[in-house]
């Protein structure tokens, strides 16, 4: 059965090693911790009994919601999980008050911008070189 929970310290080490599979510049279980622990911040797992198909986080500053990283674990991909997680994480942001919501993205990554698009984001600017195999794209949705 598939549920959501907020992480918690003891899912560092998890969302680590998930980050270092899937993420160019993977956060490290000391910064997932951090985050974790972090009052504006919350991290989103979304489970099949112990284990862990994918997270999402995101950060609250006032009406905006910085949306972190999105990964799903490779064997569970396309069963609608990605969107899922964004969906958790926009729910997330209209509870807390957003108004707008952004992320960045490696321009390279076709699947999650067909993803954020197709559930609202538009490209606001470009940070060129941000990572090493090409531009991050800024996408922000209003709420």
């Amino acid at each position: 059965m598939l549920v959501f929970r907020k992480a918690q310290s003891h899912d560092g080490a998890r969302i680590a090693a998930l980050e270092k599979a899937y993420i160019e510049c993977p956060w490290s279980e000391a910064v997932v911790c951090q985050t974790i622990d972090d009052e504006l911040s919350t991290i989103y797992l979304l489970t099949d009994g112990d284990e862990i198909l994918g997270y999402g986080g995101l950060k609250m500053v006032f009406d905006t919601a910085e949306v972190y990283n999105i990964v799903v674990d490779e064997k569970y991909r396309r069963h609608g999980y990605g969107t899922l997680v964004l969906e958790k994480l926009f729910e997330h942001a209209v509870e807390h008050g957003a108004q707008e919501m952004f992320l960045e993205v490696n321009e390279n990554n076709v699947a999650a911008i067909n993803l954020y698009t197709a559930h609202g984001f538009r490209i606001s600017h470009m940070r060129k070189d941000y990572y090493k195999s090409g531009n991050a794209l800024i996408l922000k949705r209003e709420i």
